[in-house]
């Protein structure tokens, strides 16, 4: 049978040759976009067989798009009315041109199928300048290679389904026997026929505007039009971004500020009224790589479950915590960092820290306490340069940046990011107490990271779960057992307050963690030895609330701008807010509003649906409202601020 498939050929005019390429590259577009449904068909709960039946049919438009735009110029090459497309040598040229098009074009698609599951959006251009923040993506290929072998093996079967099919669909001679008038007339018409289509085509329809990213909303809510969209597509539409744009939803400055206000100044004072002074305790704030709500047993209600509970450390510290339903405001480490640190999250399509923005001023935990004598250090075991880090730190106003480099002892290199949590945090400890008090410092561990490793003398020390980071996630806990042991034998131990948190969520194992909702759960813990202040409260926390909250604590004099509000004031409003894929969410109250302003609307009770399934928009449009309120007054203010330059400025 492969025989007689081998066999078979197909020679015609160049146009019918190009139809035919373009049309098997479609089915290999179409293949690889819908890999990525069925690789991780948990992270598309909502999709049933008739509906990804209509997602396939509809993406064929963003299909299309990509196709007609990366291959301009073969189509270019086969549709000029030239006789010399009969010539051995334009066939070759002509070739080339489509298989390394074509062959490329496939790799955003397949690429996907192994980084969605992290980011939960199609790629985008900004990615380029994510992997090119430090080097670590260049070290680490060969171990991506190892662990996502699958995704190569499907480019290499692509491709010899591209090359296989495709060299039996040849150019005929014939057509060149016409006359030479005929030739020519009929050529031209249909050059103009073909360029026509391919303008239509490439503006994926008839409509005023191109089709674009967000148009996708049309067909499907925000989480599922990853499986409408194709990633050569995206990446096409997001390149030459531009900025974000000034917003004008409130002509009413006074009436935006009443709703949410970023300006902060929180006097306090005793029951006399009179003004207390700052207490200039220690501040050090543990930002844990990929940990996910799901990961810890207090948080998932199932402590000491051991299919659920993977930090049981971190569970016996929580009983001396003030413990938050906290939520990430990004889904990447380059997105979490700032949120934490300065209360200034990724609200627009690209990260801060590579924005155009990155040079604006902005206030942080670092910036504001040095002003009152305090001694600031970031620490990451990472190397210098990891997603722009130091640069950060830097504009931030941290005193000390301690990656790799500074780290003296390289036998403890785990042979991918960085340094093993154990020794790192053990390093940190002893820095610590070497520094002036009071000091403000923030680590950000790497070992629950892909791929996922622990020390070889731990070697099945750790159970392991049903995901590979669990194991990870049990070392790392493990290693902060170490540190505050270590640490609660130093003298500043008991005069400093400790936040625990994470950069942003991991892959999920249970179906509400999977959710729009539960993919930005994380820990957020303020613990403090000496005041003994413990509880879970019922308060919905977000990153951003993490700055404020800690200089709210410290009864900080000064007035500072922050995107969240402190978790101690009853009168602050408790939301969480996160961009992806040009989509906004909003959480508050147990419900959870998304919308991009244009075509797409989605309101749930994730409290009643924790699943997302009924959308109760436009039922309850006045709900939706109220929400949509907020979210406006605190977008303006984010957008026009980043503009202006006005981040710090009361």
């Amino acid at each position: 049978m492969f025989t007689a498939i081998r066999k078979l050929h197909f020679s015609g005019n160049p146009q019918i040759v190009l139809l035919l390429r373009l049309l098997l590259v479609l089915v290999l577009m179409v293949a690889t976009r819908l890999l990525l449904y069925f690789l991780h068909p948990s992270l598309f709960p909502g999709i049933t067989i008739p509906k990804l039946l209509y997602y396939t049919f509809v993406g064929l438009r963003y299909d299309t798009v990509a196709i007609l735009y990366a291959n301009s110029i073969y189509i270019m090459l086969l549709v000029l009315p030239f006789r010399f497309r009969r010539k051995k040598t334009f066939s070759i040229v002509a070739n080339t041109v489509f298989y390394i098009t074509n062959i490329i074009l496939l790799v955003p698609n397949l690429a996907d199928s192994a980084y969605y599951p992290f980011s939960l959006k199609r790629l985008t251009v900004d990615i380029f300048t994510y992997i090119s923040t430090g080097d670590d993506t260049a070290n680490m290929m060969p171990q991506f290679i190892r662990d996502y072998w699958y995704v190569f093996l499907f480019w290499m079967l692509a491709i010899f389904l591209l090359v296989f099919i495709a060299k039996r669909i040849r150019i005929s001679t014939r057509y060149v026997m016409q006359k030479q008038l005929h030739y020519y007339l009929s050529q031209t018409f249909s050059m103009i026929v073909f360029l026509a289509f391919f303008v239509l085509g490439v503006r994926g329809g008839i409509q005023l505007k191109p089709v674009g990213i967000l148009s996708a909303s049309q067909y499907a809510p925000s989480q599922e039009t990853a499986v409408v969209l194709n990633s050569a597509f995206t990446l096409m539409r997001s390149s030459g971004q531009q900025g974000i744009v000034e917003l004008g939803f409130y002509k009413d400055e006074a009436e935006m500020t009443r709703i949410f206000d970023v300006r902060k100044n929180y006097v306090a004072s005793d029951s006399l009224g009179n003004k207390l002074p700052m207490q200039k305790k220690n501040v050090f704030i543990i930002i844990l790589e990929s940990f996910s709500a799901e990961h810890i047993g207090v948080l998932t209600h199932q402590k000491g479950n051991p299919n659920s509970d993977f930090t049981p450390f971190l569970d016996s510290l929580a009983e001396k915590c003030l413990v938050y339903n906290g939520f990430a405001n990004g889904k990447r480490s380059i997105e979490g960092i700032p949120a934490i640190l300065a209360s200034l999250p990724t609200w627009m399509p690209e990260e801060f820290i590579t924005s155009q923005y990155a040079s604006n001023k902005f206030n942080s935990l670092a910036s504001l306490l040095k002003t009152e004598g305090y001694n600031t250090s970031f620490f990451h075991g990472g190397k210098n340069g990891t997603m722009g880090f130091d640069a950060f730190c830097n504009s931030a106003g941290f005193d000390s940046y301690y990656g790799k480099n500074e780290y003296p002892d390289k036998a403890d290199f785990d042979g991918s990011w960085g340094i093993w949590d154990e020794p790192y945090l053990q390093y940190i400890a002893n820095t610590l107490n070497q520094t002036k008090q009071p000091f403000m410092g923030a680590v950000f561990t790497l070992s629950s990271h892909h791929p996922y490793k622990v020390p070889e003398k731990y070697k099945n020390k750790f159970r392991k779960g049903k995901l590979e980071i669990q194991e990870t996630i049990m070392y790392t806990d493990y290693a902060l057992q170490k540190f505050f042991e270590k640490a609660s034998t130093m003298p500043w131990f008991q005069n400093t307050i400790f936040v625990i948190t994470s950069d942003h969520t991991s892959e999920a194992v249970q179906p509400y963690y999977q959710s729009r909702v539960g993919q930005y759960a994380i820990p957020i813990f303020f613990y403090e030895p000496q005041n003994g202040v413990s509880g879970h409260k019922d308060i919905l926390a977000q990153q951003t609330d993490i700055l404020p909250t800690l200089l709210d604590m410290l009864h900080f004099p000064n007035p500072f701008v922050a995107f969240g509000g402190s978790l101690l004031r009853d009168n602050e409003p408790r939301f969480s807010l996160s961009y992806l894929n040009r989509n906004y969410q909003l959480i508050q109250d147990g419900y959870a509003w998304q919308t991009d302003h244009t075509v797409s609307n989605a309101f749930y009770s994730f409290k009643n649906d924790s699943l997302l399934i009924n959308n109760l928009f436009p039922e309850q449009q006045n709900a939706a409202n109220q929400m949509d309120k907020l979210l406006k007054s605190v977008l303006q203010q984010y957008n026009n601020r980043m503009i202006e330059n006005k981040l710090s400025e009361y």
